[in-house]
Order: C-alpha cells, then structure tokens, then sequence
C-alpha cells in the first residue's frame, strides 16, 4: 500500500487505457471520414446556379466545413492524449528501471559475507 510520499503506477493498465483511447481515436476518425462521405451526398440539394443556391450554397459550405474540422480537432485531441500517456507511460517504466536496478546494485555491494542486513 502506497504512503503520501510514494508513487505507485500499473503499468499494464496505463498500457490498457492507452490501447482503449487509441480505438477510440480510430473510431472518431471514423465517425468523421463517415459524416464527410455522407453529407457530401446532399451538398447539391439546394441546386448550383438559382437564386437559393447562391444564398443556401455558401452557408452550408461554410457549416459543413467548421463542422468537419470540429470533427477533425476532436480526433487530434484524443491521439493527443494518447501521444502524452504514452510518454509518461514511458517515463513510468524508465523510472521504475531505473530504481530496481540501483535496490539490486545497492543490495550487492558492501555484502561479502552474504548475511543479512
């Protein structure tokens, strides 16, 4: 059990949540390629040349577009937050490494009659 001035991490589980934050990342690219595709089926239906297509065209261009990139930002944020916990998650193991490796070093030196301290 941890005590206020210990750290404790799982690995494994970081490791998990970082696996499920990249499906989600996949499925929101996803769910965006899906909305471009199917919303670029009705980007006619206004027509092109009368006089509602010219008002109704360049809204709906423009709200398509701010909508897409919405779309876009979302799933650069969730890679985003995957990038980072992977970092840590490295620093994590590097740090853990690195403090097993000085207990094993520090267990072995000074002991030449391989008693107990």
């Amino acid at each position: 059990m941890a005590d206020e001035n210990s750290y404790f991490a799982d690995p494994a589980r970081i490791q998990g949540g970082v696996r499920q934050i990249d499906q989600i990342s996949s499925i929101a690219r996803e769910m965006m390629r899906d909305f471009v595709n199917e919303v670029n089926l009705t980007r006619d239906w206004p027509g092109t040349s009368d006089s509602f297509a010219k008002e109704v065209v360049p809204q709906e261009h423009k709200e398509r577009e701010s909508t897409s990139d919405t779309g876009q930002a979302l799933a650069d944020a969730v890679v985003s937050v995957a990038d980072g916990t992977t970092a840590n998650l490295k620093n994590i193991l590097t740090t853990q490494g690195g403090n097993l490796d000085a207990i094993h070093e520090s267990s072995g030196r000074g002991n030449t009659t391989g008693g107990r301290h």
